[in-house]
């Protein structure tokens, strides 16, 4: 993957194009009809998303089909994604499995999966986090047998193929498995985000095919990616949560004038902008960090997601306070947008554990 390849009035120009088209493709009626068709995919959407506009293979170099661009762009595809809380695998598939496989350094798997993944045909679902009380294991049999579940994987139902980080011999390995492969078991779990599907995998005695060698300094670098994915899409709904909080505050009236205009109110919403634009900055900084200083990816990435993690929950929650009572209904898109936050806060590390992760690093003391 490369550093941002565009400049800064470019990529404005692709936030206009991408806004644009999700502004018509998925406007709230039509998430809430994906919701509520259990689907957990708009196929439409991600069609013109992934094929049309490109974004799925932004991260893919240009001789695997892709777009040869870096995270500066995704970060911009991230946030306008997550604005519009399109029911799409950019995270999963093309985010955290596009990177994956591009972290082992295994050009067959480049050549064989990563021309699926930059036009969109083909949806995969990073498997990296293991259930509780379990450690998924790889043994090596007449083939790689995988034992172990794990849990919180994105957009498993409509993966085609799993990536599973597991423990070897060897040290920790990285697995492509069929989703339809004998011993893979998809129960999908009772998610918070109702815009993003989350499933526990479970493989019993499942062939796996593994790809590059010891996987455990990919896996930190995309960590660190993780978090700054997570952070661009904390940023993207601050932004929007902020805006509708003003509009209402503009127009709803009480005692003869608008809300806006009473102390509470006015400063509640400055200290939203505050908080996004600092967002602003911090995803900024962090998506131009150069791929191959790891050093300072990794602290890059704890210090967004340390300050998006913390702010961007504070903005959906004053937006329903802004809100008054219409706020608290199910009817309101606030609660569609605080159910993502609140997941987003804690994928790949929440503020504290970021924190204390980034004091380890620096080697401060209290």
């Amino acid at each position: 993957m490369k550093n941002a390849t565009t400049t800064e009035a470019e990529r404005a120009e692709f936030r206009a194009s991408v806004r644009d088209y999700l502004t018509n493709a998925s406007p709230e009626t039509r998430v809430r009809a994906v919701i509520d068709s259990g689907t957990g995919l708009d196929a439409s959407t991600w069609k013109g998303l992934a094929a049309d506009l490109g974004v799925a293979g932004l991260l893919i170099p240009e001789e695997f089909g892709g777009q040869g661009m870096g995270m500066a762009e995704m970060a911009v595809a991230l946030e306008e994604a997550a604005r519009a809380l399109a029911v799409v695998p950019l995270l999963s598939s093309s985010v955290l499995s596009t990177l994956a496989i591009q972290l082992t350094g295994d050009e067959e798997a480049f050549k064989k999966y990563l021309p699926g993944l930059a036009d969109g045909s083909e949806i995969m679902a990073f498997a990296g986090l293991d259930g509780a009380g379990t450690h998924t294991l790889a043994r090596d049999e007449t083939y790689w047998g995988l034992y172990g579940t794990k849990t919180a994987v994105l957009n498993a139902g409509i993966a085609s193929r799993f990536l599973v980080v597991a423990s070897t011999p060897d040290g920790t390995g990285l697995f492509v498995v069929d989703g339809d492969a004998g011993g893979v078991v998809v129960n999908p779990q009772d998610a918070l985000d109702l815009t993003r599907p989350t499933a526990l995998v479970t493989f019993e005695g499942t062939e796996g095919t593994r790809i590059g060698g010891d996987f455990t300094d990919g896996l930190k670098s995309l960590r660190s990616f993780g978090r700054i994915a997570t952070s661009a899409e904390l940023l993207g709904m601050s932004e929007r949560l902020m805006e509708i909080s003003v509009d209402y505050a503009k127009t709803r009236e009480q005692f003869g004038k608008p809300i806006g205009a009473f102390q509470a109110i006015k400063h509640r919403c400055s200290e939203m902008f505050a908080h996004v634009e600092s967002m602003r900055a911090a995803v900024a900084a962090a998506s131009l960090v150069q791929p191959e200083d790891t050093a300072a990816l990794h602290e890059q990435a704890l210090v967004v997601k340390a300050y998006c993690a913390r702010f961007a929950p504070w903005v959906a929650e004053a937006t329903i306070q802004v809100h008054g009572g219409i706020g608290f209904t199910w009817e309101h898109v606030a609660h569609l947008y605080l159910r993502r936050v609140k997941t987003d806060e804690v994928l790949f590390g929440d503020a504290l554990s970021c924190r204390d992760e980034l004091q380890q690093i620096l080697g401060l003391t209290a």
